[in-house]
């Protein structure tokens, strides 16, 4: 009579059981490969299955991760906002006989606001019979006044789009195009096109040349009111369609605000259209909004293209929601609980913003590869997790590695600074008995300027082999 319970038993562990990776086999490859590479004492590598950890080397020392830590943000994002979560953009005001005197552009951290966002709400006033508009408040106080994330004043002389700074209202993630033609022959001035014009004061002395290199020379500077300063110098050649350099704005709010200007303006919405930063005069009603896409999908600017500004943004978000104004550092409190909830001895990391930007933010590939687990333990965020992160061979920073990996197998995060190289993700092995082998890595090189290739193909080499335990060498 015992033994049907002891066959039931027996069934249900065989279920629940998954056979590990073969640890030795893999350990040894793996030293073997770091021994090889030869990039010294500051790498740290960790890589664990289900059941055990396989290979470890330093794994307890934080580092400074780069762009892995993104990691944590999306996974504060995700647990504490949820997959669905949107961000709003508003416009408020009085209707008056086709008038608004004061218009309110009212912003809650969307990442991916746009000026032809700014156009359709534009386009929703003038169906509503708005005329004009005499003055335009952006009213950016779902955040803290903060415009530039920590550690981003470590490179102050970067105009590029990727260091841009961050407010509730920014407008082409808090960049913008310079367009640069050709005059209509050689010798006469170039031309320059810009969107939200009324931000820039341009010092254009560009001249258009003859057929050749284009050689163009843009130098700016924030000017008192918030708004930019662009001297441009050098030539164009004829013939030519055009150059287009993406460059970050000095004042999110402010260049914001002339966009809205822009927008009314491209729907025949006149009038003085002033700009101005607050609140505005209270008790405006909603006249039109929009919100963002879900989260989840933000997210994939993060995980799979390493958006600096996205990153900052959703960690500021994060704050607001937990007490307003949103601040970075109340955001990186909010990623410190989630790293507690993982099992990460609180302040064993030191966070300071949400991208890895820079020099500050120090964390351990033990950190990570707890993270991850605890990630893949939570159903409600897992799918969406495992989604916004790049696949080996496939698409985001990672579409040129890994190639030779079964489509899908691999999913992580890549990390790129001056002297820093990391990568820590998952390897998704095949199905067992109806549950999938999965491997957690977490590879963070520190000290690896001039060596950032040797450092990239070491990581790359450690997943692959993951890979071939998994898959059997397929």
């Amino acid at each position: 009579m015992m033994l049907r319970p002891l066959l039931i038993f027996a069934i249900v562990v065989s279920a629940l059981w998954v056979p590990p990776v073969g640890a030795q086999p893999l350990r040894n490859r793996i030293d073997a490969l770091v021994r090889e590479a030869n990039l010294g004492e500051g790498l740290g590598v960790l890589v664990a299955d289900e059941q055990r950890e396989i290979y470890a080397l330093a794994a307890d020392t934080p580092r400074n991760p780069a762009s892995n830590m993104k990691l944590v943000t999306a996974a504060a994002a995700l647990l504490e906002l949820g997959p669905s979560f949107r961000m709003l953009t508003g416009l408020y005001g009085h209707v008056e006989g086709g008038r608004v005197s004061d218009l309110v552009l009212r912003g809650y951290g969307d990442p991916n606001l746009s000026l032809s966002d700014l156009v359709s709400l534009a386009d929703a006033l003038a169906d509503r019979g708005v005329r004009a508009v005499d003055r335009i408040w952006v009213d950016g106080s779902y955040f803290d006044d903060q415009i530039l994330p920590p550690a981003f004043e470590q490179q102050p002389g970067e105009m590029a789009a990727f260091r841009a700074a961050v407010g509730a209202v920014a407008v082409d993630r808090a960049s913008f195009l310079l367009r640069v033609l050709p005059g209509p022959s050689v010798g006469e001035p170039a031309r320059v096109r810009l969107a939200a014009s009324g931000y820039f004061e341009v010092d254009n002395r560009m001249t258009t040349s003859e057929p050749g290199a284009p050689n163009v020379i843009a130098s700016q500077r924030a000017l008192d009111d918030g708004r930019l300063q662009l001297i441009l110098r050098g030539s164009v050649p004829a013939g030519i369609l055009g150059v287009g350099y993406r460059r970050r704005v000095e004042h999110p709010l402010v260049h914001a605000g002339y966009a809205m200007a822009d927008a009314l303006g491209r729907v025949g919405i006149r009038g003085p259209r002033r700009v101005a930063l607050g609140t505005g005069p209270a008790g405006q009603p909603l006249l039109t909004s929009r919100r963002s896409a879900p989260l989840s999908q933000l997210l994939h600017r993060v995980g799979k293209n390493s958006d600096n500004f996205v990153a900052e943004m959703i960690l500021k978000v994060l704050g607001a929601e937990r007490a307003r104004p949103g601040s970075s550092q109340r955001g990186a409190e909010v990623l410190q609980e989630v790293l507690a909830r993982a099992g990460v001895e609180r302040g064993a990391a030191t966070i300071v913003n949400g991208s890895g930007l820079f020099e500050g933010n120090t964390i351990a590939p033990r950190h990570l590869v707890k993270l991850l687990g605890y990630m893949y333990q939570q159903a409600s965020a897992r799918s969406e997790y495992l989604a916004q992160l790049a696949i080996g061979g496939v698409d985001g920073t990672l579409h040129r590695r890994l190639r030779s990996t079964p489509p899908g197998s691999v999913r992580a995060k890549t990390g790129t600074l001056n002297g820093v190289i990391s990568l820590s993700g998952y390897v998704l092995g095949p199905m067992v008995d109806g549950r999938q082998r999965v491997v957690r890595f977490s590879f963070l090189a520190n000290g690896v300027r001039g060596r950032h290739g040797a450092a990239r193909q070491l990581a790359d080499s450690i997943v692959q082999a993951i890979v071939d335990e998994l898959y059997g060498g397929t």
